[in-house]
């Protein structure tokens, strides 16, 4: 089948979009339900958008991102037949995988890059049983709840529906779980020290990759307070307004530590937002010992602010 050819549905309900979606989210959109009604039987009953035009935001530049749900993983050979069928070009067949469980691969469509994923419907769910359990706390694992929590249905529905709705209870559990590991070495003046010392070498990559991991420990924390699964970084001008306990002016504070001059400038704007941040987290959780060796860093520095 030549390119462009796949049916399509031109009255495809935009309903299932964001209010105030973006033509590029709904074109991608539109490509996507074309692609899933030109796929084979063994692709499963249920599809899913998700990534940007999920969540009516995406532009020009942004790709398709859609997963397949099966009961078990079509053969290369399959997908590489679907692929010539619909007309894609420049196709990777199992860009990465995970065991048994889950495989992705990238096309080009009708001018825009797609990556699609045929993940083993059994194992997608117990990874999310053990989510909403809050028996996992790695930010790839909160992440794949902001996914699914934006998803749109391209297929089926009915287990993203059911998906959608534990993933509306945040485990209590989590936010503790979630403030030790991101405030682990704030607990100790050495590592709170060790920008300053970065500072002094000159090591200005290093001191960058330092407040990079720091500042996105404290948007985990914060995330986490707010009862809201961890979105990806990129996204993160689109997704603060999500937090309503936060310190004032929180994205232009973050992108001062990383744009203003000199150094030393960047690691006080850090300081003093992470202090904002555990003073806001302190009205319901212990973080008193952080809190008050980033406010001894602070003074020995001669910081007021």
């Amino acid at each position: 089948m030549p390119t462009g050819s796949l049916p399509f549905d031109s009255q495809e309900p935009r309903s299932k979009l964001p209010r105030d979606f973006s033509p590029a989210s709904q074109l991608r959109y539109e490509v996507a339900c074309a692609l899933v009604a030109s796929s084979p039987p063994s692709f499963g009953h249920e599809a899913i958008l998700s990534g940007s035009a999920a969540r009516g935001v995406a532009d020009e530049a942004s790709d398709i991102e859609m997963v397949f749900y099966v009961d078990e993983l079509p053969s290369s050979t399959e997908r590489e037949k679907w692929l010539w069928q619909v007309g894609a070009t420049d196709f990777t067949l199992g860009i990465k995988s995970i065991g048994d469980e889950q495989i992705w691969m990238t096309f080009f469509f009708r001018d825009i890059w797609v990556e699609a994923c045929w993940q083993v419907t059994a194992a997608h769910s117990q990874k999310l049983d053990a989510l909403i359990a809050g028996t996992v706390a790695a930010p790839s694992a909160l992440r794949l709840g902001w996914i699914m929590q934006n998803a749109l249905s391209l297929r089926g529905g009915s287990l993203l529906h059911q998906w959608q709705y534990k993933l509306q209870q945040y485990p209590d559990v989590l936010p503790p779980a979630i403030l030790s590991s991101a405030l682990h070495y704030q607990r100790f003046s050495y590592f709170l020290e060790l920008p300053w010392a970065l500072i002094r070498r000159n090591e200005q990559f290093a001191l960058v990759e330092n407040l990079y991991v720091e500042v996105f420990n404290l948007l985990r924390i914060l995330f986490a307070v707010n009862h809201q699964w961890e979105p990806d970084v990129k996204w993160l001008q689109a997704e603060a307004h999500r937090l309503k306990d936060a310190p004032e002016c929180l994205l232009e504070r973050i992108e001062a530590i990383f744009t203003v001059m000199p150094l030393e400038e960047r690691v006080t704007l850090y300081l003093l937002l992470l202090r904002d941040v555990l003073a806001l987290v302190a009205l319901r959780y212990d973080v008193a010992e952080a809190l008050l060796q980033v406010q001894e860093r602070l003074h020995a520095h001669n910081i007021n602010g």
